[in-house]
């Protein structure tokens, strides 16, 4: 017995390291948790599985999947697969592997898993093992199942998932053939194309989502920011998302509603995920500029934590800085003064962008007198007025811009993001020579009465544009103004033309029908929007999806329904950005 027990240690002592030796290949091949789909039709399913504090950031994660049925996964909001099937090309079944090291962060992660099978049954496994170092070891955690089909969100770290039963797993089932496992480990995201040079060219496709504070959410109300943009693109296909949240930062403080403002970052990044973005316009810098204890080192930091993390998704995006802060008539405090501060984040968002080769679009610098400029082209009437009384139609307070205002500083964006100039369309007519030009418009069948009196033509804009194409006449003067009754700015069809209106800045006329394509394109947006913002942010999300789900959150299926209204008016948005053909009619005095 005093011999038996050296060798019987020794013996084990070898097969405990040789078991820890192999332990890096095992783990890369971790056994899998099998999760068996049924119903009395097609089976379907929805899973959970939630990862607390267990998951921390690694040189590689490796995420094996394998399903008999057509599957949808995600992981912390990311989408690695859409309804597919895993087969083999002979017919049998496939595991793929990802390295989904780029997508997990310290805390809690999610992976979560739709199936939906053509049969009564289907089955799922999943492994997902964790290298740091030279050391591997297998994640664990709770799964749950949906007890009936979830709403919108339930892809996100932060639904709510109470009412989810836990779902058994076990070993792979013995009418399951072993599946072929994938030798590629792929990534969870196919590169993006490189987009970082100004002027900015949206594609055909593109998928935008507009992220920051008050600017970009207040932009809703009254949408010339994103109608500015779609006038422009003509036949192409291009689709926006407002994920504004005023009072906002970087850090997402405002987002973290009942929960903290991790939790609000987290939901921040799920949700310009769950978008599939092309293209992400990222505006954040006033409010941290405003914020006491705030450095732009800090603000820097933050900000380049939000880039890695929509590059983990190879989202491209573009920096947009903070504006200026315009002045204000007393009493109010004036918010210019502010405005040392704000130049020193708008300089570091700059910095950021170049440190990463990202486009950047810069609205601090010379913006109030650009947006002074550009109100001179919009207000149809010459109103002389000094100091600070030329902001007072642009903002309220100085800080929250009005109606006039971000129609004026959608033309600054513009410009700066697609190199497009704010430039008034200009009708001239001389009736000496019977010759009518344009410029930034084009002119089309123009047509004379006998004693010069009137002339037709049609009148093309190249892009939809919030400013009123302008009229100057030589050879004749405009006739007196058409009655009121008669007049009709809203058509600009032959049997409703457009007439300008009489001289009012430096013999100029205004033809203020000229906007109408541009106004109904804005209206379709701003409905649309509207919609929107209650699909993604409706306003009783507390019962609906947070601590109160257990009175309200049957209605929370209802959410999805704003979908097919939403895309029925992007068709119709697509069809009004395109520039068309109106009507005019200019009657003339001649000379005596």
């Amino acid at each position: 017995m005093s011999q038996t027990g050296p060798r019987l240690t020794a013996v084990i002592s070898t097969c405990v390291f040789l078991f820890l030796s192999s332990l890096p290949a095992l783990a890369q091949t971790a056994p899998q948790q099998w999760f068996s789909v049924s119903s009395e039709a097609k089976a379907a399913g929805w899973y959970r599985w939630v990862l607390d504090g267990s998951v921390h950031p690694a040189d590689e994660a490796r995420l094996t999947l394998t399903c008999t049925a057509r599957c949808s996964l995600y992981v912390n909001g990311q989408r690695l697969l859409r309804m597919e099937p895993l087969q083999t090309a002979d017919g049998g079944l496939a595991a793929r592997v990802w390295n989904i090291s780029s997508l997990l962060r310290s805390g809690r992660n999610l992976v979560a898993l739709e199936v939906q099978s053509e049969s009564k049954s289907g089955a799922f496994g999943v492994s997902l093992s964790i290298r740091r170092d030279k050391n591997w070891t297998v994640a664990r955690g709770p799964w749950k199942t949906a007890p009936a089909p979830p709403p919108v969100g339930w892809q996100q770290t932060d639904f709510n998932d109470r009412d989810w039963r836990e779902a058994a797993s076990g070993p792979r089932p013995d009418n399951i053939a072993e599946p072929q496992i994938s030798e590629k480990v792929e990534s969870p995201v196919v590169p993006a194309p490189v987009r970082n040079t100004l002027p900015f060219a949206f594609e055909d496709g593109d998928h935008v989502c507009l992220v920051g504070a008050t600017f970009i959410e207040r932009a809703q109300l009254f949408e010339h920011l994103e109608a500015t943009l779609a006038g422009t693109l003509g036949a192409r296909r291009v689709t926006f998302r407002n994920l504004g949240w005023s009072a906002d930062t970087v850090f997402a403080e405002s987002r973290g509603i009942f929960d903290p403002p991790a939790a609000g970052y987290l939901r921040m990044v799920e949700q310009v995920r769950a978008e599939e973005p092309t293209v992400v316009l990222v505006s954040y810098g006033q409010n941290e500029a405003l914020s006491a204890g705030m450095t732009p080192e800090n603000f820097a930091r933050q900000l380049g934590q939000f880039l890695d993390e929509l590059a983990a998704s190879g989202i491209p995006c573009v920096l947009v800085s903070p504006h200026e802060l315009l002045p204000a008539q007393p009493p109010i405090p004036s918010p210019s003064r502010f405005n040392s501060r704000i130049r020193t984040y708008s300089e570091s968002v700059g910095s950021v962008a170049h440190s990463r080769q990202l486009a950047f679009v810069d609205l601090f610098s010379d913006f109030t007198s650009q947006m002074v400029s550009n109100l001179r082209m919009l207000r149809p009437v010459d109103e002389k007025s000094t100091g600070n009384a030329d902001f007072a139609p642009l903002a309220d307070n100085g800080m929250h811009l009005t109606d006039l205002g971000y129609a004026s500083a959608a033309l600054v964006f513009r410009q700066r993001l697609l190199g497009i100039p704010a430039l008034q369309p200009t009708i001239s007519i001389d009736a000496s020579k019977q010759n009518v030009t344009a410029t930034g418009a084009e002119v089309e069948k123009i047509v004379w009465n006998a004693d010069r009196s009137q002339v037709t033509f049609s009148l093309r804009q190249k892009q939809l544009s919030p400013v009123p194409a302008a009229v100057a006449v030589s050879g004749a003067t405009l006739a007196p103004a058409v009655p009121a009754a008669d007049q009709n700015h809203h058509a600009g069809t032959p049997e409703n033309p457009l007439r300008p209106e009489p001289p009012t800045r430096n013999g100029i006329a205004m033809l203020p029908g000229s906007t109408v394509p541009y106004e109904s394109l804005r209206q379709l947006i701003r409905t649309k929007n509207e919609l929107y913002f209650h699909r993604w942010r409706p306003q009783n999300i507390t019962y609906l999806y947070g601590f109160r789900k257990h009175e309200q959150g049957n209605n929370a299926a209802d959410i999805a329904r704003f979908d097919p209204f939403v895309k029925e008016l992007e068709g119709k948005i697509h069809a009004a950005q395109q520039p068309g053909v109106q009507t005019v009619v200019v009657t003339l005095t001649p000379p005596k």
